[in-house]
């Protein structure tokens, strides 16, 4: 793929244009003034592809190779630089180096749960530090490496290693290998569990996070320094999740655990570690940046007291709190959490705050900035440096929300090395106190520079549109009658930063009057608040704790037990959330349907036969659209060819097939009636399908190259169609909301449009492969504490939070990327869990204008009833309801006469349930119209008629097995399948046979792999051996023309065939007599001919041959041997015949090419009328010479009775060998053979 180093480059011109925000490197021409973005529309992401998709490889070991070099790249840009002091990096290479730490010799390359992968599970074993090291030139301690090696077998610690194990014979080993030293610090991450915030293992101080260094680790760095007090100390952060590490950025000879340089690596796949050798060597400059905020202590940012367990807060008397809702004073069994940070996400926290204190006293703010931060989101150093250049607008006026907005930068590599720079764009919006909560630094796209040569420039353009910068008011803040997206009036600062907070260029926008944003630029549809009434995601509690600009921004208090106390009706509505049924349906809501609601023209089938097929395919509907919805009571079916032919294919299936579909997820239930064969599901986001282990998402991120990243996509998609995957569950894309969360390792970003941007790269290039990517976890699913909890933790953020921040990554991966799916999150949004979230369900389908297919996250049953979940939320479980029946869906039992469901009424009886019916069909259609479109239908392949190769028997021919003109990679054998005897079988799906079979027919099972590049099906393939002499027709009628012929198309004329030498026969003289055997010698068989070790029984040319002399047949040269073929030119050489003498008949016999039937069966024909005829053809011979030749055998005439003629036809067919090009040839003698078939044949005159 050509990199042009764009945000997001679109394949489809409406994604540039829906994305608004791309950066496009190298051009120097701003927008015109007021140019505004037109709504396009949502476009489905599997649109146009007719359901087509191929491997842009030939094989998947292929693949993974570039794979792996694709790995290193993306981690050659996303490992960070943190700290180079004094620029000891880079290392000069051929140097000694030592590799510190238990990990140094096992680098955690992923996690476990949904995060977990296998490295070396492709074939490509994995890579380590050490061959990194090595293969950038250095040589590396193995004392060290056998030290590591030695305790890790043993399992001597879960961390680090005590210094204790360090012998003196080890420490001498410095001596050899002092050229620098590198130590490794690892961290894991898991689904199921978060962080831990105290009682820690191998940490002194109970208060201790898990994400601080241990004593173990901290010994260590102190062992290192006092052994390389005046060496290079690198460290290497080998953790998804940041580590509070303050005392390594201290300066180096004045502090306790100062180091030199800092490269964070995060999890680091099977390969991506190579890239480390390549930025220490310098080799590759360092061109990553953080993707949060690296703060000097958690324990005060802004969600440190409002995350988790809450173990980490106590309450006013000392004691540890938790997280669970409160009744009349005593914990239930459902947890809480409350986002009181509120839009005031990480890096949006400390910038405000810092701008907020310096605006009311100058320099404090940066002053507590420098205190609270280490290292700022965007943050990544360089070997080398850049200047750079504002190219001012041409009109910063802003006169609508969808007008387009861009600044340009010239970048300038103003150092000794080449370097990429990465530009990132902020706006500050102007903020009114006590008014809409605003950030003073929003991230509103990024660019990246190609490799810059020294003193080489580049201008980067950053787009995006207006209404991005936008503040979504939740309820009214300002107080002018609206609630939605707002751009108020005032001056929108636009900065160029380097990071989050070193701003290099300016800009202001300005909006001389307050517009609001009512409709989506992309979609064109109504932007409404959602998550209101019944879906409200905000609490007394909740409002109470939030910060705010108005009154300072500090970390919120925990929510107290006090707090968290709730009524008897809130509880008894948690309580009534474990199940639901149909009798519970209440006729007001949105999905109800009325007794009279259903279209009359649907029906189910009654019944399936084993084998049954329906009259249209699943194949049949690719590509085809559809129009269903609900609306007052009544199900509302499009009118259109698409609508109608979706509901006669789905009025073949049964009420239970449907239901299948729905109650069992992970992929699509097979449906053998419509040619459905099923699809499974992968899940791990850094492994798709056990292909390429990759570096963890944060890793890709932080590359801030988005062209990586769909070529990362592009690259999964390839994998999938080669391991036969249709449906991943991912990517991931929830926010670092705080670093203590136990699968940031799956998670992009802090930012929302900075992860939004890489989930839409990737997802737009595992798409392109026809792969539906559930992206998950949809949506506050921002911690493992408690997200599957009795109904997942409720979570409390205000829409505007949800719709700025935590919902902005799925926005991007809809809207840009174009998903096809989606995982709803565990977690309660409010007190609704998201499975079952009306509200998240109609942004993403009516504002969004996305008909992604929802699963649920892993199925438990509890509180996510599949009946009320296929009416207002998911569209199938992952899992299977059956494991729990009285939760799953209720199937019921289809009744004809109703034409409808039949479900419980609660009690004894039961009733026609048209929501249910209704429910159950429309989420079905959707899954079998996704399906219809994506790679799971391996490019409508269902399978093949049996490939029919018919062998002339006795005769060594090759067949190719074929489907028409499908592309197959290779053929093989099924498993168990066999060959007849005298067969084999090539890759190609050639079939030999060695001639020794007579008749018979052999049905074999077969595999056809790599059809376009990646289908394997089953087929098979029938061998059939027939007579060597076809009959064309053996039914006559009497009165009517009879046309029979009889040819042997393996035996054609002047063709080049392999005759098993067993039935090569006996030479005969045209007369039927057999040539004396003494006439023999140099005739049949394998027949050596004197001086030349060639045999006659290789590979033969059927020809007529001639024997000039009699007396030549005791010759024992090639002059004297008889039996010279005729050469078909006139000849020169008194070897061979002239065509003259051959029609005079001047030789002493001849052996041609001849069908003939007998006397006796000629007499049988006469008898019926008919007669046996030579069939007379040309042949253009050597040098154009034209004869004709006996090609078949003709029985004509016209029959005169009924009856049955049994007959016997014969072919005699010369066979002759030659020593040149040509066979026979006009140079060398030819030695001929000769053989002939016969085929005794019934011919059926009727009347």
């Amino acid at each position: 793929m050509r990199r042009t180093n764009i945000v997001f480059q679109s394949k489809k011109s409406h994604r540039l244009m829906a994305l608004a925000l791309s950066a496009v490197v190298g051009l120097t021409a701003t927008f015109a003034a007021a140019e505004t973005v037109t709504p396009t529309g949502n476009t489905y992401g599997f649109a146009g592809t007719n359901a087509r998709y191929y491997t842009d490889y030939m094989t998947l070991e292929e693949e993974q190779q570039i794979a792996k070099d694709l790995a290193i790249e993306v981690a050659s840009e996303g490992f960070v630089l943190l700290k180079n002091e004094n620029n000891v990096l880079p290392l000069a290479k051929g140097g000694k180096v030592s590799l510190f730490g238990m990990h140094s010799v096992s680098l955690i390359a992923s996690t476990s749960g949904s995060a977990g992968g296998s490295t070396g599970a492709n074939g490509i074993a994995e890579s380590t530090l050490q061959m990194a090291m090595e293969k950038a030139g250095y040589r590396v301690n193995a004392k060290l490496v056998d030290l590591y090696t030695k305790h890790k077998t043993l399992g001597t610690t879960s961390n680090e290693l005590p210094m204790s194990y360090y012998s003196a014979a080890t420490i001498s080993s410095y001596n050899g290998y002092g050229d620098a030293a590198i130590i490794v610090f690892s961290r894991t991450g898991s689904e199921g569990g978060d962080k831990l915030v105290s009682n820690v293992t191998d940490h002194s101080n109970p208060r201790d996070h898990e994400l601080m260094l241990d004593d173990n680790e901290k010994a260590l760095v102190k062992h290192v320094k006092e052994h390389y007090p005046n060496k290079p100390i690198i460290v290497l952060i080998n953790s998804s999740n940041i580590l509070q590490i303050p005392e390594l950025a201290e300066p180096k000879a004045t502090s306790e655990y100062g180091v030199d340089a800092i490269f964070w690596v995060g999890n680091t796949g099977n390969n991506a570690i190579e890239a480390i050798g390549k930025l220490i060597s310098g080799e590759v400059n360092p061109s990553g940046h953080t993707v949060e905020v690296w703060e000097r202590d958690f324990t005060k940012g802004p969600s440190f007291t409002n995350f988790g367990n809450q173990t980490q807060n106590v309450d006013e008397n000392g004691d540890t709190m938790d997280a669970f809702f409160y009744h009349n004073g005593e914990a239930t069994k459902y947890a809480t959490i409350e986002y009181r940070e509120g839009i005031y996400v990480g890096y949006k926290y400390y910038e405000t705050a810092a701008d907020d204190m310096n605006a009311e006293n100058p320099g404090s703010g940066d002053e507590w900035y420098d205190s609270q931060v280490l290292y700022p989101y965007g943050y990544g150093l360089s070997y080398t440096t850049f200047d750079w250049e504002l190219m001012p607008a041409a009109d910063t006026a802003i006169t609508d929300p969808f007008q387009k907005l861009s600044m340009q930068v010239k970048v300038t590599n103003t150092g000794d090395v080449a370097g990429k720079e990465v530009v990132q764009v902020y706006a500050n919006p102007p903020y009114t106190k006590g008014g809409i909560e605003k950030a003073s630094a929003n991230l509103v796209g990024f660019a990246k520079t190609d490799l810059l040569q020294p003193g080489q420039s580049q201008t980067v353009t950053v787009d995006w549109v207006a209404q991005d910068m936008a503040s979504y008011d939740w309820n009214d803040a300002n107080a002018n009658g609206y609630t939605g997206y707002e751009l108020e009036a005032g001056d929108y600062v636009i900065t160029a930063r380097s990071n989050s907070h070193d701003v290099k260029l300016s800009e202001t926008y300005t909006v001389a009057a307050g517009m609001n944003c009512t409709t989506d630029y992309i979609t064109g549809n109504e932007i409404e608040s959602l998550f209101v009434d019944d879906f409200t995601s905000v609490n007394d509690s909740l409002l109470s704790g939030m910060i705010s600009r108005a009154t300072g921004l500090t970390q919120p208090a925990p929510a107290s037990k006090t707090d968290r106390e709730i009524s008897d009706d809130t509880l008894a509505t948690l309580d009534g959330q474990y199940s639901y049924r149909s009798y519970m349906d209440q006729g007001y809501e949105e999905w109800f349907v009325n007794e009279d609601g259903i279209p009359s023209t649907w029906t189910q089938a009654a019944t399936r036969t084993e084998g049954e097929k329906a009259p249209i395919s699943i194949m049949d509907m690719a590509g085809i659209d559809f129009s269903l919805k609900i609306e007052d009571g009544e199900v509302v079916q499009g009118d259109d060819e698409g609508s109608q032919k979706w509901e006669a294919f789905m009025n073949q299936l049964t009420w239970e097939e449907m239901a299948s579909l729905v109650n069992n997820g992970g992929g699509v239930k097979a449906i053998d009636a419509v040619d459905v064969v099923g699809a499974g599901v992968n899940e791990t986001p850094l492994q798709l399908s056990g292909g390429t282990l990759w570096a963890c998402p944060p890793i890709l991120a932080a590359t801030f190259n988005l062209d990586l990243a769909e070529e990362v996509g592009v690259m999964m998609g390839n994998e999938a169609l080669f391991k036969g995957c249709s449906y991943w569950q991912g990517n991931a894309m929830n926010i670092h909301r705080s670093p203590l969360s136990g699968r940031n390792v799956e998670y992009y970003s802090q930012d929302g449009v900075h992860g939004g941007k890489f989930a839409a790269a990737v997802v737009a290039g595992v798409t392109s492969k026809g792969v539906t990517c559930h992206i998950k976890h949809m949506m506050l699913n921002d911690q493992e504490s408690y997200r599957d909890l009795n109904g997942g933790v409720s979570t409390w953020a205000t829409e505007q939070v949800i719709r700025e921040i935590y919902a902005k990554p799925f926005e991007y991966a809809l809207k840009v990327g174009r998903s096809t799916g989606v995982m709803s999150s565990f977690n309660r949004i409010g007190m609704v869990n998201s499975q079952l979230n009306l509200a998240m369900h109609k942004l993403v389908r009516n504002e969004w204008s996305n008909r992604a297919i929802f699963e649920t996250d892993a199925w438990q049953g509890t509180y996510c009833p599949l009946d009320l979940m296929v009416r207002q939320g998911d569209n199938q479980v992952l899992g299977a309801g059956t494991t729990l029946p009285d939760i799953g869906l209720e199937i019921g039992a289809w009744d004809a006469d109703g034409n409808c469901v039949r479900v419980s009424d609660g009690a004894e009886g039961t009733f026609l349930s048209q929501t249910h019916y209704a429910a159950v069909r429309r989420s079905a259609q959707e899954i079998l119209w996704n399906y219809a479109n994506s790679s799971a239908v391996h490019n409508g392949y269902i399978g093949f008629e049996p490939c029919v190769l018919e062998f002339d028997s006795y005769a060594a021919q090759s067949l190719p097995i074929s489907f028409g003109d499908v592309d197959i990679a290779t053929i093989t054998l099924a498993d168990g399948a066999q060959l007849p005897e005298g067969f084999t079988m090539s890759d190609a799906g050639v079939v030999t046979s060695d001639g020794s079979l007579a008749e018979g027919e052999w049905t074999i099972d077969i595999k056809l792999n790599g059809i376009d590049g990646y289908i394997t099906l089953g087929a098979q393939a029938v061998i059939r051996v027939v007579d060597a002499l076809h009959v064309s027709n053996t039914s006559l009628k009497v009165g009517e023309v009879a046309n029979v012929t009889v040819d042997a198309p393996y035996y054609a004329y002047e063709g080049l065939v392999k005759v098993n030498p067993r039935f090569v026969s006996t030479v005969k003289h045209t007369d039927g007599t057999p040539i004396a055997q003494g006439e023999m010698q140099g005739f049949g068989g394998k027949t050596i001919l004197p001086g030349t070790g060639d045999s006659v029984g290789g590979t033969l040319r059927i020809q007529n041959w001639y024997w000039k002399d009699a007396s030549q047949v005791q010759g024992n040269n090639y002059d004297g041997l008889g039996a010279l073929a005729f050469a078909d030119i006139e000849a020169t050489d008194a070897r061979y015949l002239e065509t003259a003498d051959v029609e005079a008949g001047n030789y002493y016999q001849a052996y041609l090419y001849e069908f003939r039937v007998s006397d006796e069966d000629a007499a049988k024909l006469a008898e019926y009328g008919l007669t046996a005829e030579k069939v007379m053809a040309p042949v253009t011979a050597y040098q154009g010479i034209t004869y004709d030749y006996n090609s078949a055998l003709a029985i004509t005439g016209t029959p005169t009775k009924a009856g049955e003629v049994e007959i016997t036809a014969t072919l005699q067919i010369p066979l002759v060998r030659g020593f040149g090009s040509r066979f026979p040839n006009n140079v060398h003698v030819g030695s001929p053979t000769a053989t002939e078939v016969t085929r005794t044949f019934t011919l059926t005159i009727g009347e």
